[in-house]
C-alpha cells in the first residue's frame, strides 16, 4: 500500500514539474489571439513564429489578455521592462569609462540615449493605449529608430554585448514590433 502511495506521489510530482516548464507544444496551448499576432509579426517583420509564441506565452499577463487592447498594453509593459533592464548597462558602461576616450564610448553613449528615449516612449505608449491616443504609433516608430541607431552604433565599433543584454535588446525590439502591429490594428492605421 505504501509503495502505491509513494508511486502516485512521485507521478504527481513529476507531472507538476513538467507543467512548470515550457514544452515544445506551447503553440498548441497559446491563445488564438497570440497565435494570430505572432503569425502577423512573422509576415510583417520576419520574426520566427515559434520564438514569438514562446516569448509572449511565457508571461502570464499575455496569456490572460482577451482582446487586442489588453494584449497591446501587456506587451508594451514587457517592452518597457526590457528597455529599463538594458538602459543601466549602457549608463554604467559609460560611467566606468569616465573621461577616458575609449573605443566605442560614442556608441555606448548613443545606446544610453536611445534606451532613455525607449523607456520614455514605452511609458508614454502604455498610457496612450489606455487613452486611445493615436500618436502611440508614431512614438513606437521613433522608439524603433532609436533602437536601430543603437544597434548600428554598436556594429560600427564592433562592440559585443553580454548575452543577457543582447537577448534583452532583442526582446525589446520584438515587443516593440508586436506592439506596433497591434496598435496599428487598434487605430486602423
Amino acid at each position: 500500500m505504501e509503495s502505491s502511495i509513494g508511486y502516485a506521489t512521485f507521478i504527481a510530482s513529476l507531472l507538476l514539474c513538467l507543467s512548470l516548464f515550457p514544452t515544445p507544444f506551447s503553440n498548441a496551448r497559446a491563445s488564438p489571439l497570440i497565435r494570430s499576432v505572432c503569425k502577423q509579426t512573422q509576415e510583417q517583420f520576419g520574426y520566427n513564429y515559434k520564438q514569438c509564441i514562446k516569448s509572449l506565452w511565457k508571461y502570464i499577463p499575455t496569456r490572460s489578455a482577451s482582446n487586442l487592447k489588453d494584449l497591446d498594453t501587456t506587451i508594451l509593459k514587457l517592452a518597457l521592462t526590457n528597455a529599463q533592464q538594458s538602459k543601466p548597462f549602457f549608463v554604467n558602461k559609460l560611467n566606468t569609462t569616465g573621461n577616458n576616450i575609449v573605443k566605442g564610448s560614442g556608441a555606448v553613449k548613443q545606446c544610453g540615449d536611445s534606451y532613455n528615449f525607449a523607456v520614455d516612449g514605452f511609458a508614454f505608449s502604455v498610457r496612450g493605449i489606455k487613452d486611445n491616443d493615436k500618436s502611440v504609433s508614431q512614438i513606437l516608430i521613433q522608439v524603433q529608430d532609436e533602437i536601430v541607431r543603437c544597434e548600428k552604433a554598436l556594429t560600427s565599433t564592433e562592440i559585443e554585448l553580454p548575452y543577457l543584454v543582447s537577448s534583452t535588446n532583442f526582446l525589446t525590439m520584438l515587443y516593440r514590433d508586436v506592439a506596433f502591429l497591434i496598435t496599428s490594428q487598434l487605430f486602423h492605421i
